[in-house]
């Protein structure tokens, strides 16, 4: 008689192993195919990740190529992801520029990437932009590498108890949409074509007063069981660390969500309407993206509209 618990308690084993292994595989070829993504998923303590913004000169559409550049000039950095802006949410720190494009490189050390940085080539490569904005991170390999997981924790949790799904999504009334939301829901369609898989969100977050962060909970959690059931989410989470002469932000967060569309139809949802209004930080450099990486790992020169 006593088996049968036993036996129990190992097909739960089991069981736990191959759903946190089925989610595992889930979340790698969603980053490695849609997102375009190349973290390893296991790097050392003293990998110092760069989170690099740049505005293309007027005029200028070369977007691919100037990439190209910057990416030959980073020498011992890999680069991680690439992704061209969609839509800016400005930093009050940083200003109202518009970005043409976000890359997260990783470097073996920041010494490393201090010695990358002084040489002529990343800076002349720096220099064909018309604005740039670097901040460093910190991102702890296990603790990303169980993002995840946690989100599995938090599918079985929510079927558990019940809980209400918001997707399909119910558009709310366009009348109570914010002034811009048009717009941006605009722009989000009309990058369907590179955006079909994916939209990535780059943000660089300082956190606010207490009654922001009480607030901005409030937002988290249902987004959260949204990503859980959906089976999309963060990317990257970590410590932002300042560079000299960057701004004051205190994490780095890079999450991924299925494509432009989906963004379009949540942005413009009642669901997502009820819950902006909790959306509270301190500062917030966002800005809306869609995968290049693959372009840049093409040996052709590839224009992009």
């Amino acid at each position: 008689m006593r088996r049968f618990p036993l036996f129990g308690l190992i097909g739960l084993v089991v069981a736990a192993l191959a759903a946190g292994g089925l989610q595992h595989a889930h979340y790698l070829s969603v980053r490695r195919t849609a997102a375009q993504d190349r973290q390893p998923m296991l790097y050392g303590g003293e990998a110092f990740h760069v989170v690099t913004f740049v505005r293309l000169r007027e005029g200028d559409d070369a977007l691919i190529p100037s990439l190209k550049a910057l990416r030959a000039a980073t020498q011992s950095g890999t680069w991680i992801y690439a992704g061209k802006a969609i839509v800016n949410v400005p930093s009050a720190q940083i200003g109202p520029v518009e970005w043409s494009a976000v890359a997260l490189t990783q470097f073996p050390s920041r010494a490393a990437y201090e010695a990358a940085r002084a040489t002529p080539a990343y800076e002349a490569a720096l220099g064909r932009y018309a604005a740039h904005y670097e901040h460093g991170m910190r991102r702890n390999a296990l603790a990303n590498l169980l993002l995840p997981q946690g989100l599995l924790v938090r599918k079985i949790a929510d079927a558990l108890r019940f809980a209400t799904s918001p997707y399909p999504f119910t558009p709310a009334p366009a009348e109570t949409l914010p002034a811009r939301a048009p717009e941006l829901i605009a722009r989000l369609r009309a990058a369907h074509d590179l955006g079909s898989r994916a939209a990535v969100v780059v943000n660089l977050q300082r956190q606010g007063t207490k009654e922001q962060a009480a607030a901005d909970a409030r937002y988290t959690r249902p987004m959260l069981g949204l990503m859980a059931e959906r089976g999309y989410g963060p990317l990257h989470l970590g410590e932002a660390e300042a560079l000299p002469g960057a701004y004051d932000f205190d994490r780095a967060a890079i999450v991924y969500y299925p494509g432009t569309d989906y963004f379009a139809d949540m942005l413009a949802s009642t669901f997502y309407q009820s819950i902006l209004g909790d959306k509270q930080l301190g500062d917030n450099q966002s800005t809306i993206t869609v995968p290049v990486l693959e372009m840049l790992e093409d040996e052709r020169t590839i224009a992009v509209d």
